[in-house]
């Protein structure tokens, strides 16, 4: 696993996830691991997925313009 320095991180900062970190009754290190686990990049499977997910749920909705409303104004 990689490895990663980050400088210059105001104090208020680091006390406020110190602070979740022991309510959450976590380490600093690992409450800020979880962190960047909950906030990466979704691969581009997972985004295909939510999409997927959020158009099921929304099937009824339409777009107000057509394609070609759409293509117009692109150009």
């Amino acid at each position: 696993m990689a490895q990663v320095l980050i400088r210059n991180v105001p104090d208020e900062t680091i006390d406020s996830f110190k602070q979740k970190a022991e309510l959450n009754g976590r380490s600093l290190e690992q409450e800020l691991r979880d962190l960047l686990e909950r906030n990466r990049p979704l691969t581009p499977a997972e985004r295909v997925a939510l999409s997927e997910r959020f158009l099921a749920r929304y099937d009824t909705i339409q777009p107000s313009l057509t394609l070609d409303e759409i293509r117009e104004g692109l150009e």
